[in-house]
């Protein structure tokens, strides 16, 4: 007989957290799910602690493969899954009690419902902050992209929904990303019609030390490069979408100007790298005054978005690596 839900798992390099993971699923009330563990050619004992959780519990698959990166994982995931509904829990995190029983009640009491979106807290140092939107009911896939993109408190993030199984039929995860699930909502959006934002239960996301970028290790910068551009990639997909919408103007200026400001910050940390792919599709979003000055930003951020309408966003990078450079030299020894 097939589960009602599916519950999906990459799993690399997480054996002392891999454990408290799994238990918080385990003991959950609900208990009509799958839980399919993906292990990404982990070096640790990751693998092997997969292993013994199935031994116990013919509701745990387990999958070996060789390290591909999470968005094969996930993809792995969503071929093997067999339920109605499909979640994604990161290896590193936990779930609140009875979040899947709270919510899976809701699901299916109303299947109109495509996807169902619950509060997270960030974990850090022991220390959490509760991340959560008022409930409501959205329609229409333009003002669910627009809400998980730009509206919402939360992050865009994979982790903190449940799925009907069908949104992933033509969606899978792109490989070699870093903003994989960024990278797939918009197409995530367009098979949403109706979105649900519960506050029952939620989600742990655990912010790690050891996988904060460290601008010392060489080798840390060059990821924290990477992921900077994978969501510059991941913002022009969003922007575009947006664009071809060819509506809510507001929104167009805060997408653009979060990128911008993005965009800027790299361009002086990094002053080697060449970005100019990037200037070039930043420059085709232009705006007038108007539309500047009756947008959701703030004084600060119009003034600026006005300032790379005016002088382009080529001409502010060399301002601001200008005036950094005379910052330092001002410096007090």
């Amino acid at each position: 007989m097939r589960p009602t839900l599916s519950i999906i798992i990459p799993v690399y390099k997480v054996e002392l957290y891999l454990h408290e993971c799994i238990s918080s699923i385990l003991n959950q009330a609900f208990t009509d799910f799958e839980l399919i563990l993906i292990d990404d050619g982990s070096p640790d004992n990751s693998g092997k602690i997969c292993d013994e959780y199935a031994l116990n519990d013919k509701r745990i698959i387990v999958i070996h493969q060789k390290n591909n990166g999470v968005s094969s994982a996930r993809n792995e995931g969503l071929d093997r899954a067999t339920g109605s509904y499909i979640t994604f829990v990161d290896s590193d995190d936990t779930i609140e009690k009875d979040t899947y029983f709270y919510n899976m009640e809701i699901l299916l009491k109303d299947k109109s419902i495509d996807v169902l979106e619950y509060p997270y807290q960030k974990v850090y140092n022991k220390k959490t902050e509760l991340v959560t939107d008022p409930t409501k009911h959205i329609y229409g896939c333009v003002d669910i992209f627009l809400y998980w993109t730009l509206r919402s408190k939360k992050a865009p993030v994979l982790w903190n929904k449940i799925y009907k199984k069908n949104i992933f039929k033509n969606v899978r995860f792109p490989y070699g990303k870093v903003y994989e699930d960024f990278y797939a909502l918009p197409e995530i959006a367009e098979n949403t019609s109706h979105l649900y934002i519960s506050n029952k239960g939620g989600y742990f996301y655990l912010i790690r030390n050891d996988s904060l970028s460290n601008g010392s290790d060489p080798f840390k910068r060059e990821q924290s490069l990477k992921k900077q551009l994978d969501n510059y990639d991941a913002w022009l997909k969003v922007n575009d979408k947006i664009k071809h919408y060819n509506a809510y103007s507001k929104e167009r200026i805060l997408s653009y100007y979060r990128f911008s400001s993005a965009f800027i910050c790299t361009a002086i940390d990094y002053p080697n790298i060449n970005l100019s792919r990037y200037e070039k599709r930043v420059e085709k979003f232009n705006f007038n005054l108007l539309q500047i000055l009756t947008s959701k930003l703030n004084n600060k951020e119009k003034f600026k978005l006005m300032l790379i309408n005016i002088i382009g966003i080529k001409w502010l990078i060399v301002l601001y690596k200008y005036l950094k450079k005379r910052q330092h030299r001002i410096k007090p020894n």
